[in-house]
């Protein structure tokens, strides 16, 4: 089964021996010793360990028993057992009337290190699963999704759901003064205890990247704002190292994550940029003004457009853009519209209204109406 390595059995013998005055011995599924205090007796064969497997149980070897069994000294030889099954043997040398109470004791000892090591051998092959597909995701390399149906039942990642990528970015100061490794090491527990629902992944000594799961579709980010400013703040007084967070779009498919992020990584640019005294960059507060940033990224037209077809689909007899037309010539003068269009004032309420719930653009609003009518010019002849 393989959970029993030599590394661990050294570490039983070590532990145990700190606590006994009696030789330790651990012997592996085919009765080799792997581990003892005795170092010249790694590497031979116990053969009251071999009867100890076969019996299944523990075998005690007096003095006179030592004489005939090869390799062997007077003591007592009990089965290590996971899951059901004897992975090894523990034995200690001595007499047997002075080392029988120990047996039980140091048998369950080993057992308990075992168990521990396996869990811990496990959570970190989880988090290396976890952070290479969440790598693979955010870069979308189509060739390292072979193993994702697995990993999502495995980790319960839907693929259809709200989600959004985030970026923490430690100060280059606070990883040149602290070890890249420790500080990673108590950083990511800390997140992924106060997120809750998400995933992680290192890029690099200075960069962590989140996935975080949305907790419903009404309610997707709202919450996690919260969420980031009480962990930015929580990383510093807990951790003692400044970092900045960006947060890019929440996306509903999970092929969609590296969209995400590639506008997570925008926006942190961004904003590093523009308000370099701020540590929170979120994409639905600032896209706005990053609408006018250089950049090769084509995020913007998606964005523009995304907005415009959510009008075009519900408006067949085109009165919505009309009417949209119309506020935005009229520089937002209701009384205008209405003249211009010859309709009464609230069934222009009606249009905007239905306007703002298809898009959540609230034309009323001087910067939604901007994003609005920048959809307009760049998407209606498209």
């Amino acid at each position: 089964m393989g959970v029993l390595s030599k590394e661990l059995a050294e570490n039983i013998v070590d532990r145990t021996m700190q606590v006994v005055s009696y030789n330790i011995n651990i012997m592996n599924e085919q009765g080799v010793i792997i581990a003892s205090g005795d170092k010249g007796r790694i590497g031979t064969v116990h053969e009251g360990a071999l009867i100890a497997i076969n019996r299944k149980s523990e075998f005690i070897i007096d003095e006179k028993q030592s004489e005939k069994l090869s390799g062997v000294h007077q003591g007592t030889n009990l089965i290590i057992e996971f899951q059901n099954q004897v992975v090894g043997v523990i034995g200690i040398t001595g007499s047997t009337k002075d080392v029988l109470g120990y047996g039980k004791l140091l048998k369950m000892t080993a057992e308990m290190m075992i168990e521990q090591a396996y869990v811990l051998k496990k959570i970190e092959w989880n988090n290396r699963n976890k952070e290479e597909m969440l790598l693979a995701l955010i870069h979308n390399k189509h060739g390292s999704f072979h193993l994702l149906d697995e990993y999502t039942k495995k980790f319960n990642i839907p693929y259809n759901h709200p989600m959004v990528v985030s970026i923490v970015e430690i100060d280059s100061e606070e990883t040149s003064k602290k070890a890249d490794l420790n500080l990673l090491n108590k950083l990511i527990p800390y997140l992924e205890g106060v997120l809750k629902d998400v995933l992680v992944a290192v890029l690099d000594s200075n960069t962590i990247v989140l996935l975080y799961k949305c907790p419903n579709e009404y309610n997707k980010v709202s919450n996690y704002f919260e969420k980031i400013k009480d962990l930015h703040e929580g990383i510093y007084e807990k951790i003692g190292v400044r970092i900045r967070l960006s947060i890019g779009k929440v996306y509903d498919k999970l092929f969609d994550v590296h969209k995400s992020y590639e506008i997570a990584q925008e926006t942190l640019l961004f904003g590093k940029k523009v308000y370099p005294s701020n540590n929170i960059y979120i994409f639905n507060l600032l896209k706005y003004e990053m609408l006018f940033t250089h950049s090769d990224e084509n995020w913007k037209v998606n964005e523009l457009r995304y907005t415009y077809e959510l009008i075009v689909t519900n408006d067949r007899s085109g009165e919505l853009r009309e009417t949209l037309k119309a506020l935005i010539e009229e520089s937002g003068e209701l009384n205008n519209v209405s003249n211009r269009l010859f309709i009464h004032r609230n069934t222009l309420n009606y249009r905007l209204n239905k306007i703002y719930k298809l898009t959540n653009k609230n034309p009323k609003n001087y910067k939604d109406l901007f994003w609005l009518y920048s959809a307009m010019i760049n998407c209606k002849n498209r």
